[in-house]
């Protein structure tokens, strides 16, 4: 099966903000009411998705679960001017599987989701597999967002 994306940027959370200036360092009231909604809709999504899957979620090279609070966090989800931000990947299955690398998990044909946030701290992305059973709940969930597809990363 063939392996996309989708970008969820977080304008779809904060309808009444411009999300391209949610600095985590910023303790400004309505860069603070965003960053809290998406935190908050961050933790409601991936818990149900979850549930839904029955997933753990885990680092792509660390076989010891993740909680959701981990990706659910200033750290994962935004910018900072002052520390600028660090590229991660978790990957949502139901049983840890090891990659050597992020092209290793784009070549397997397991289920499961890879999330990664976005080296702007605008969005996260969500990679799996097309048409499956993730895909369809995801879109299904998301229907009202705007959804844009993105290309797997290749470093």
């Amino acid at each position: 099966m063939k392996k996309i994306g989708i970008g969820i940027d977080y304008s779809n959370i904060c309808k009444d903000y411009n999300t391209s200036y949610l600095d985590r360092d910023n303790t400004d009231p309505a860069t603070s009411k965003c960053m809290k909604q998406v935190l908050v809709w961050t933790n409601g999504f991936l818990s149900e998705l979850l549930e839904n899957f029955q997933y753990n979620m885990y680092h792509l090279h660390s076989s010891t679960p993740v909680k959701i609070e981990e990706i659910a966090s200033k750290r994962f989800l935004f910018y900072s001017l002052e520390k600028e931000i660090t590229l991660q990947n978790y990957v949502l299955q139901k049983e840890y599987v090891e990659y050597e690398s992020l092209a290793s998990w784009n070549t397997e044909k397991s289920e499961g989701i890879l999330i990664q946030n976005d080296e702007d701290g605008e969005g996260i992305y969500l990679y799996f597999n097309e048409n499956s059973k993730e895909h369809q709940w995801i879109t299904d969930k998301l229907n009202d967002f705007s959804l844009e597809e993105v290309p797997f990363p290749t470093k």
